[in-house]
């Protein structure tokens, strides 16, 4: 599989990179995690090196099962997880980026990953209190680089100006931020700003989790337990109708290119040389070879051009 370096460090990912939130289980249906682990296995088979986590996927959970399926490769793949989400007893999420608290996690997160370090290091949430200064939390990873415990910096989910301010403490190589057909809002501001400062950028729920696959319709209803149906208003009523609307019309043009829809979604992403990986999900091995497959195949400009003006119309930004 191709890869692509991210930003200025010296870590070059697969294109495709695994995407584990669903390992960690919790709020994604059934997930069996001996078949989760086969996945794992296969998709260092067929080529792919980038492992994205973070400890508050199934709390902790999906940590686990990377850190156990890629213990004898380890050398060999680019392993990111992240900090400052975190969870009380009642499995309730708040933003810490204390200097205690990464110091915690970071720990805990070598541990839960059988590893030594860590390749990349991202900030999971930009702190919306404003009570944990940016220098503590970016001088506290500038240390953990020193120690050896991470080798780079990464954040996800921030905004520009929260980019330049963490930029100002550390050197930042990679900004995570969903990017798909229907959430494109990144074009604006994030993917430019990105591509001056070569910074790497990651793009996760590159197939709108799941609403791109082509797999749901008019009668589908996702459990209230479902992550979707509890937090991406791409699925809420009225929206998800819209939406289904839009994905029928894009089927077509995957059915004259020939390709699976999930695959033409990602290749979309592909098509510009400024994405880094892109961060998919799998929960089955069938599901895993789809999105590699992605990559032995090259959209067109028209294509490209046409299916960027079938979803302009109706983007929006999701975090």
């Amino acid at each position: 599989m191709d890869k692509r370096k991210l930003g200025n460090s010296e870590l070059y990912p697969s294109v495709i990179g695994f995407g584990a939130w669903a390992a960690g289980k919790a709020g994604w249906g059934e997930v069996d995690d001996n078949e989760i682990e086969a996945v794992i296995r296969r998709a260092y088979e067929q080529g792919i090196t980038f492992y994205d986590t973070a400890p508050s996927y199934g709390l902790g959970h999906s940590e686990k099962v990377l850190g156990k399926v890629l213990q004898p490769v380890r050398e060999h793949v680019i392993i990111a997880t992240k900090a400052g989400l975190i969870w009380n007893d009642q499995g309730q999420f708040s933003i810490n980026v204390s200097k205690a608290n990464i110091i915690r996690e970071v720990e805990e997160s070598l541990r839960r990953l059988n590893t030594d370090y860590i390749d990349l290091y991202q900030v999971h949430f930009p702190d919306p209190s404003g009570k944990t200064p940016i220098e503590e939390t970016f001088e506290t990873l500038n240390q953990l680089i020193v120690e050896g415990k991470i080798r780079n910096i990464g954040v996800s989910n921030f905004n520009v100006q929260q980019l330049v301010a963490a930029q100002s403490v550390s050197n930042i190589v990679s900004l995570q931020l969903p990017y798909n057909l229907f959430q494109r809002d990144v074009e604006h501001a994030a993917l430019p700003y990105a591509k001056q400062q070569k910074i790497g950028f990651i793009p996760y729920s590159p197939l709108a989790q799941g609403l791109l696959t082509g797999k749901f319709n008019y009668l589908t209803r996702l459990p209230k337990t479902d992550v979707r149906a509890q937090l991406n208003p791409l699925f809420s009523d009225k929206q998800f109708i819209k939406n289904i609307v839009i994905v029928e019309t894009f089927t077509g043009i995957a059915r004259a290119i020939e390709k699976p829809l999930s695959q033409v979604a990602i290749n979309w992403l592909l098509y510009k040389q400024e994405i880094s990986s892109v961060i998919a999900g799998a929960k089955t091995v069938k599901q895993l070879e789809e999105n590699t497959a992605a990559t032995k195949w090259r959209l067109s400009r028209e294509d490209h051009e046409q299916i960027s003006r079938l979803f302009e119309t109706d983007s929006s930004y999701v975090i």
